[in-house]
């Protein structure tokens, strides 16, 4: 089933999301989307904020998958 939502209405959807979000440093966080596929890479402060990135952004419409190479420090990259 192909999306009717472009790559660039979701990369905008979720970095509103992100930003929005207090919880979330989003400074570091670069998101990138092809095919409803989110691309998550970048920094985040600890890891449960890595989760907390995914878990808002996972029922965006269009997403069809997330790939969170997201780090935090002391942490070796995926």
């Amino acid at each position: 089933m192909t999306s009717c939502i472009s790559d660039l209405s979701i990369v905008e959807q979720i970095s509103s999301i992100l930003h929005r979000d207090v919880r979330i440093n989003d400074k570091d966080i670069h998101v990138s989307v092809r095919g409803g596929w989110v691309f998550l890479d970048g920094n985040v402060d600890f890891d449960s904020d890595r989760e907390l990135v995914q878990q808002r952004i996972e029922n965006v419409p269009g997403v069809c998958r997330i790939i969170n190479n997201l780090t935090c420090p002391g942490q070796v990259p995926r």
